[in-house]
């Protein structure tokens, strides 16, 4: 049984192009097309993103290291992952393959080991420039629990609806600290089919997506209210005809970017806990074990596995003290500590798994 990441980060650029792009493209005597907005490479628009597709696509990033990869993985777990076939799945991975997404490598009949394309520009929109990197138009972070609601919804245009809805969350609300997010009925109208744009439609959807609390802005002084405090919202409102907006709030309790600084705060306080109990026989600083490191532990198994992983280890420091370096079981905690960490956490994660 393979872990999963708690906090899938999943381009903005990837949850767009799965939606559907828009129709609506006019803007202001203008036109914008979101291939170009987005920077969305050829692989992913050359793709009908059926139910299935978007499912598997959720669920491979889910299961991925840092690097994108996948290794020695039964596609009995995948597929059960995506609420589909394994016969959908292989479909699925050979087509994915064939555009470029992904690099496939089957070592035994149900198992296999995936590497996504270009992982971080494809799948994190991050880029390499000199010696910093760089985000275009960013990534959006979904906890575990909310992936699961996703890979659900059995309507695959409440399931494009989803996405849209997270991707405005990102922008609105995480970027640009506004109290909720706003999409407007001819965004809506024009990533959704024609045959399911009515309003009533719209909203019918929008009540299956139980992680957001919704409601409608069709109010004079309430519209007036919504524009004035969000300053990009004033642009967009500019040339849309059907004056009626849908105000979004996701849930707090589903809300990865809240839950992610909850557990790294628990988890940096772990980490000073162990050096204030065992720093007077064993000096700490010498590991060089960064925040970031611990925020990235954190972020993929979660603050609870940290905090059972250090608990083990300090009985270890107060048993054996000075003589825990000798020990073959703990020695590599003093060379490689993040590696050390990592595969105790793997390993905790995997057991808890199976029981």
């Amino acid at each position: 049984m393979a872990y999963r990441n708690r906090h899938t980060l999943v381009a903005n650029k990837l949850l767009v192009a799965m939606s559907g792009l828009t129709r609506w493209t006019k803007r202001d005597e203008h036109y914008r097309y979101e291939q170009h907005h987005y920077n969305i490479p050829a692989c992913f628009t050359s793709i009908k993103w059926t139910k299935s597709r978007i499912r598997h696509a959720l669920t491979l990033l889910s299961y991925a290291d840092d690097q994108g990869k996948i290794e020695f993985m039964e596609d009995t777990e995948l597929a059960t992952s995506a609420h589909t076939s394994v016969r959908s799945l292989h479909n699925n991975l050979k087509m994915f393959e064939s555009h470029g997404l992904l690099r496939l490598v089957r070592h035994f009949p149900g198992v296999l080991s995936i590497e996504l394309n270009d992982y971080l520009e494809n799948y994190r929109d991050l880029f390499v420039d000199g010696a910093s990197v760089v985000s275009k138009t960013g990534y959006t972070s979904i906890w575990h629990d909310l992936l699961a609601e996703l890979l659900s919804l059995d309507n695959v245009n409440a399931l494009r609806l989803a996405l849209r809805t997270l991707v405005q969350v990102e922008k609105d609300v995480h970027v640009q600290s506004n109290e909720q997010a706003i999409l407007t009925y001819d965004e809506i109208k024009g990533f959704l089919p024609k045959y399911c744009g009515h309003k009533l439609a719209i909203q019918k959807m929008m009540s299956r997506l139980k992680f957001l609390q919704v409601s409608l802005v069709e109010d004079s002084r309430h519209f007036l209210n919504v524009v004035k405090q969000n300053v990009t919202l004033k642009k967009r409102v500019r040339d849309i005809t059907r004056p009626v907006l849908v105000e979004m709030t996701l849930d707090s309790a589903r809300d990865s970017k809240l839950i992610r600084e909850e557990e790294r705060s628990e988890t940096q306080i772990a980490w000073f806990e162990l050096r204030k109990r065992v720093g007077e026989f064993f000096d700490f600083d010498v590991l060089k074990v960064s925040r970031e490191s611990l925020y990235s532990m954190s972020d993929t198994f979660g603050a609870s596995a940290f905090r059972e992983v250090l608990s083990d280890l300090k009985q270890a420091f107060l048993h054996h003290r000075e003589d825990l370096v000798h020990s073959s079981e703990h020695r590599l905690f003093f060379s490689e500590p993040i590696l050390y960490l990592h595969q105790q956490l793997k390993t905790r994660i995997e057991k808890s798994a199976i029981a």
